[in-house]
């Protein structure tokens, strides 16, 4: 493989690397919203309506479909919670809308401080001239990605990175839409959902291609060195495996030295793959990347790792 072709592989590729701030960002998120009985869902929609009262549902669920969610029963539950109220629009009947109640206005002091703070332990150690940078490169990425793909409209792709800036004047720079957490998420969801409409011709996963990637580098893993990898990023190796021998990609051995220990070996055509999936991947992020010099990559790659550490 080339160097360049080499760089995208899991998990030194910058494309899994996003994905893993996103999972880790997401993770000690939810562990500090779990005292409140709340969820990063939950969160996007008290966002919304600290901004705008009375949005539509529709609106909302705009929101939440970006980064992988939907509203089915984030609203029954924060409305149990008596956070929300859903009122019928005025004029047209069809709509629903959906209005904070005292409780949910109250949470408007707790909660942005606690997303401050997470935000400060993710960014620790980069100056906040560079925050403004890599906020402006990872707008050009959504734009880049929504140019290609289009999975959300113009207007809200717009709209974020025409406002972010402007945000940035005040506290809302910490809510979603325009926080770097959501963008970070949204860009996760958004190389992701791309890079899985690529691989399903060929009936595979962006988990199995984790799985190929580190069988490509080093084979003959053990399977709880593949586990690793796929855990960080909200996998599971239940099924991959199995799917994937049943493809005749892989097959499983036990080791010689420790029959306790099941190793992972690729078969010629699961080799064979390191010539078709790797370009797509980089065909992916060259897209991506498109109009970003090697400099800011590289800056932008500096920070995600950066900010992984400091949430590890």
């Amino acid at each position: 493989m080339s160097s360049e072709v080499q760089g995208i592989l899991a998990p030194h590729g910058i494309g899994y690397r996003i994905k893993l701030l996103s999972q880790l960002s997401g993770r000690k998120f939810q562990e500090r919203l779990d005292p409140f009985g709340l969820t990063p869902f939950h969160w996007v929609v008290l966002c919304c309506l600290w901004q705008e009262d009375g949005l539509a549902t529709s609106v909302l669920g705009d929101r939440l479909q970006q980064v992988g969610g939907t509203l089915t029963g984030v609203l029954d539950r924060m409305a149990e919670r008596n956070l929300i109220r859903r009122t019928r629009d005025a004029h047209d009947r069809r709509v629903w809308r959906i209005w904070l109640t005292d409780e949910g206005r109250k949470l408007q002091d707790t909660l942005p401080p606690i997303a401050i703070e997470l935000r400060e332990v993710a960014l620790q150690g980069i100056s906040y001239a560079d925050r403004d940078r890599l906020s402006q490169l990872l707008d050009r990425m959504l734009i880049n990605r929504q140019r290609f793909t289009l999975p959300i409209s113009e207007k809200s792709l717009g709209s974020i990175e025409l406002d972010v800036t402007e945000s940035r004047r005040g506290w809302q720079e910490i809510l979603a839409p325009y926080s770097l957490g959501y963008r970070i998420k949204l860009l996760a969801q958004l190389l992701t959902r791309t890079f899985q409409e690529n691989l399903e011709p060929i009936g595979l996963t962006p988990f199995h291609w984790i799985v190929l990637c580190c069988l490509w580098q080093e084979d003959g893993l053990a399977t709880s060195n593949i586990s690793d990898q796929l855990q960080q990023v909200g996998g599971t190796l239940t099924g991959v495996l199995d799917r994937m021998a049943e493809r005749n990609l892989i097959r499983r051995e036990r080791d010689s030295h420790d029959r306790r220990v099941w190793r992972i070996w690729l078969t010629d055509a699961g080799q064979e793959l390191s010539q078709v999936l790797p370009p797509i991947a980089l065909k992916v992020m060259q897209e991506t990347m498109q109009g970003i010099s090697a400099s800011e990559q590289e800056q932008f790659s500096q920070w995600i790792n950066e900010s992984s550490e400091n949430l590890t």
